[in-house]
């Protein structure tokens, strides 16, 4: 008897249209917190993957990852993957392995439409500019269909005149040039600084 509220179908809705207008969306969305904005981009996701767009790539802090699975499945009844950076390997929602063996290279060998991968792991994954095997190199040199990026706020860079990306912001950068659909979701623009909002705005050139 759920279903999604009035903004969260005018979300998917605005999705819909610029995947038909433009040949791929580019949206931030901002809303407060508690008002649904992971179902809002989840179901975005899930159409994306089942219009055959390519791969979806949800990036969210670990404590978030589980959650987003739950409400995949639960609230869409989209079965989804998380990799455990522990485990090395990919998670159902049982919680059972899905990869054949314990490899951090299977990272970007997700057997599910729809993977998720803590943003940690890309945080970690960055040494003298270039991102290391384990993790952001392998995901940065995949195609995607869509990528979604939760508590995008995360990703910024430092300093005014020339600004320095940290290895989430240069992560989406790059894979920003792969990927058919970007979405940015967060709930403290009011927090950030102008600087910082310009640089979430570039990954979307």
């Amino acid at each position: 008897g759920e279903q999604l509220q009035p903004w969260q179908r005018s979300f998917v809705t605005l999705f819909l249209r610029h995947r038909e207008w433009y040949g791929k969306a580019r949206l931030l969305l901002a809303d407060e917190v508690g008002v649904g904005k992971t179902l809002s981009m989840a179901a975005s996701a899930m159409l994306s993957a089942l219009l055959g767009d390519g791969p979806a790539l949800i990036l969210a802090p670990a404590t978030l990852t589980w959650q987003w699975q739950t409400e995949l499945l639960d609230k869409l009844g989209i079965p989804s993957l998380v990799w455990s950076s522990q485990d090395q390997s990919w998670k159902d929602p049982n919680g059972h392995d899905l990869s054949p063996k314990k490899d951090p290279s299977f990272i970007s060998r997700c057997p599910y439409k729809i993977a998720i991968v803590s943003t940690g792991l890309i945080m970690q994954q960055r040494q003298d500019g270039v991102f290391i095997r384990e993790a952001g190199g392998l995901l940065s040199r995949r195609n995607y269909g869509i990528v979604i990026l939760d508590e995008a706020h995360k990703a910024r860079g430092h300093g005014k005149e020339k600004r320095v990306p940290n290895n989430l912001l240069a992560f989406m950068n790059q894979i920003a040039q792969r990927t058919k659909h970007i979405i940015l979701g967060t709930a403290t623009p009011i927090q950030t600084s102008i600087h910082d909002l310009w640089d979430l705005l570039e990954i979307f050139l």
